[in-house]
């Protein structure tokens, strides 16, 4: 996807969020976004169903309930995200960076976690379990 695609898709989302009559829900579904720089991006309640988010940067983004079914997120740098009650069912996670993500009711059903990092604490809030 062409960065100024992209950019005039994050501007509409941000219109979106504020006045939704305004602005645009981002959809992102199916996407090329490998390697994109989308750190500290607001896409909270964005669609990015099944998009390819292979290295990308998405530290300190707001990825809060947000659709990323199916996505493909190997290798991404997902630092300090708020992924709380984002869909990541189905996806793969392999070698992402997730240190300081908050994954507050986020939904890892069937997601390939394969040599990411992520801490127990982090894990455990996903999963809606306690930590021994």
């Amino acid at each position: 996807m062409a960065a100024r695609d992209l950019n005039e898709i994050l501007r509409q989302h941000r219109r979106w969020l504020k006045k939704p009559a305004e602005g645009e829900r981002a959809d992102l579904i199916g996407a090329d976004l490998r390697g994109a720089n989308l750190r500290g991006a607001d896409l909270r309640d964005a669609d990015m169903r099944e998009s390819d988010l292979t290295g990308a940067n998405l530290s300190k983004a707001n990825l809060s309930g947000a659709n990323l079914t199916s996505a493909v997120l190997r290798d991404a740098d997902v630092r300090g995200a708020d992924l709380t009650r984002a869909d990541l069912s189905h996806s793969d996670l392999r070698g992402a960076l997730f240190t300081s993500a908050i994954f507050s009711r986020t939904d890892l059903w069937r997601a390939n976690l394969m040599g990411c990092t992520i801490s127990p604490k982090a894990l455990h809030s996903a999963l809606n379990c306690k930590a021994r």
